[in-house]
């Protein structure tokens, strides 16, 4: 095993702990050898979904808009198993034809991976999502020396714990296989805007995990209806990929799951403001992010039946111990 993956695993276990000490703990990693470093090989494999993240990534990259930073992409691959279920063959055919359109516009290629990690991991999807697809990219290392995990936060509103941020991203890295988190210099507005310049990138955009048909945008679920704000905020027109929809009647009914989703909508909200948009659906947003999700406000109810339960049965046992 490689050296530098060892020494970085020791940290990525301390960062974890640090954070949920009460989930998580150390433990030694025993290997038979441990072996000489090698040089990663020349290019760059990126995560590819059709999503906002990765369609920045690939646009940004192969357009050589990040500088000395910029990376030469190889390749790219999506995985079959994470947002589309192994037994969806269909929906994930389907989403590796639209996304071998919009790379194939970018000369790049999509290499499609299966794995049933979704079906036997008893981790937390939302703390384990970035090491589980660095883990199924490092199949293609001696095809590609670099691989770019699409950024989830910007660095002025991080949100941890999380999966993935450049924090813990890079400790997922080997002395031949070096991972990058990419585009935490831009929020997800931000990274709308810059994309918001190709058009084969937008017509298949494919952000939606909730929806019944996993190989297109619903339209109305959270994450679909946040990324088409996120287009309004930067006063481009909503792509073509998104049914039409009565904006502010679904703003009425959506609920936040996460602090992670909080964070995107007042990004959202934030941009808009510094930007002179002031529609209604600006204004819609800070009840959206009070509006509490239905599990949170069953919780009371439920601890206080629980409390309530608990000192009937107390009172029966005084009664039984008297009698």
């Amino acid at each position: 095993m490689s050296k530098q993956l060892l020494s970085n695993l020791t940290e990525f276990q301390a960062v974890w702990c640090k954070w949920l000490p009460n989930v998580y703990s150390q433990v030694n990693i025993h290997v038979d050898t441990i072996r000489e470093e090698e040089h990663p090989k020349n290019g760059a494999i990126c995560a590819f979904s059709g999503g906002v993240d990765a369609t920045f990534s690939v646009w940004m990259h192969k357009q050589s808009k990040f500088g000395y930073r910029s990376q030469n992409i190889k390749l790219c691959s999506i995985v079959h198993g994470f947002d589309i279920p192994l037994k969806d063959k269909v929906a994930f055919n389907n989403t590796v034809k639209r996304s071998e359109e919009t790379l194939a516009d970018l000369g790049l290629e999509i290499k499609p991976i299966r794995t049933n990690y979704r079906e036997i991991t008893k981790v937390s999807w939302e703390h384990a999502f970035s090491s589980a697809l660095v883990a199924t990219l490092s199949n293609y290392k001696s095809l590609a020396g670099t691989c770019i995990v699409g950024s989830s936060e910007p660095y002025d509103s991080l949100v941890i714990p999380w999966g993935s941020s450049p924090i813990t991203d890079h400790l997922l890295g080997s002395g031949d296989f070096i991972v990058m988190h990419d585009g935490a210099s831009h929020s997800r507005t931000e990274k709308v805007k810059e994309i918001s310049s190709w058009p084969l990138g937008l017509s298949n955009l494919r952000v939606c995990w909730e929806g019944d048909i996993r190989d297109r945008n619903c339209g109305k679920c959270e994450k679909c209806l946040r990324t088409q704000l996120n287009f309004l905020a930067v006063n481009a027109p909503i792509p073509t990929s998104f049914e039409p929809i009565d904006i502010i009647a679904a703003m009425k009914k959506i609920e936040l799951k996460n602090n992670v989703i909080r964070a995107e909508w007042r990004q959202t909200r934030q941009y808009a403001k510094e930007h002179g948009i002031d529609d209604d659906w600006v204004k819609q947003i800070p009840k959206v992010i009070k509006r509490k999700p239905l599990i949170e406000k069953l919780l009371p109810q439920e601890s206080r039946r629980r409390k309530s339960l608990k000192k009937v049965k107390n009172k029966v046992k005084s009664k039984l111990k008297s009698s």
